[in-house]
């Protein structure tokens, strides 16, 4: 079996005698798209910068394709990042940044660096504009640069912080599928911290969910959503009377419910829905329309946080 290529145990992190991190363990297998997910100060940036070897954990392990980033240089190498701040040189053009990061982690040749800075503008699409400065980039293109950036040294891994924050809808959907080809062509690993619940719900096959420096959910994002959610369907009569007599109905069943006008929106949680909409057949009331609803991660993800 393939070692995971993030391996997260026992970690704590005490600053003045308070928790940041508190025995946290999680795992990340290779070519995996792995949601953090938390609140501000749950600790997701503490955790994100004991991975990257910029900080010391109080006690535990955290390794990074068996190692650790602070202690090993090649190992570095393997590893991409993109935080909030891109980290891109407004006065350069897209092509000048990327040849000078490629310098920082020794790509030596040109004909060699000439050729992944092409296959990368091409790849996220900005080709075009390589010999536009970076400065009159719009927010989503400056995005899409500092992916090919991260990617400039064919790392493993890539760290991702709010990959799309700010971003508008067609711009995130641009980065989104960049970062679905990441990881399906390229076996590409991606860590993912977001506060976009709709971006993690769409891209990653599992979610961890941080809370006061605790892992409080870890799972598939599907069985996670599943595990919590709360199913609901509206039903919609023809006559507020037949709605006001399932309402009684419902309440002898002890069976959580809203009533607007004629429609009556019903809550459960196991999948047998016609263990209650058998009876309100049975009861011959005229029908209009019936739609059902599945909640989200974000509202799993409130629930968790919340603790409801």
């Amino acid at each position: 079996m393939e070692q995971p290529v993030i391996i997260v145990e026992n970690l704590v992190k005490k600053i003045n005698d308070r928790f940041i991190l508190n025995n946290i363990s999680f795992n990340v297998e290779r070519r995996e798209i792995f949601g953090y997910l938390g609140p501000n100060g749950a600790g997701k940036t503490t955790t994100l910068r004991i991975l990257l070897g910029l900080m010391r954990p109080t006690s535990g392990k955290a390794l990074v394709l068996e190692g650790n980033l602070s202690k090993d240089i090649n190992l570095r190498r393997k590893v991409g990042v993109i935080l909030e701040n891109d980290g891109l040189y407004n006065k350069l053009t897209a092509y000048e940044n990327l040849d000078f990061y490629s310098r920082i982690y020794g790509v030596s040749n040109s004909s060699e660096r000439d050729r992944r800075i092409k296959k990368l503008l091409d790849l996220v699409g900005l080709y075009d504009e390589k010999d536009k400065k970076v400065g009159y980039y719009s927010r989503g293109m400056r995005r899409r640069l500092a992916i090919a950036r991260a990617l400039i040294h064919d790392p493993e891994i890539v760290f991702m912080d709010e990959s799309t924050s700010g971003l508008d809808p067609e711009a995130k959907i641009i980065v989104r599928n960049l970062i679905f080809q990441l990881a399906r062509e390229r076996d590409v690993t991606i860590f993912l911290i977001s506060h976009d619940l709709d971006e993690v719900e769409r891209l990653c096959s599992r979610v961890a969910i941080l809370v006061g420096g605790r892992i409080v959910a870890l799972d598939t994002t599907r069985r996670l959503m599943h595990s919590l959610e709360r199913r609901s369907i509206e039903i919609t009569f023809k006559n507020m009377q037949d709605a006001m007599e399932v309402a009684k109905y419902l309440d002898n069943m002890e069976i959580l419910y809203n009533l607007h006008g004629n429609s009556i929106r019903i809550f459960y949680q196991d999948s047998n829905i016609s263990r209650v909409l058998k009876p309100l057949v049975m009861m011959g009331l005229k029908i209009i329309d019936i739609k059902g609803n599945v909640e989200s991660l974000y509202d799993v993800y409130l629930k968790i946080v919340r603790g409801d």
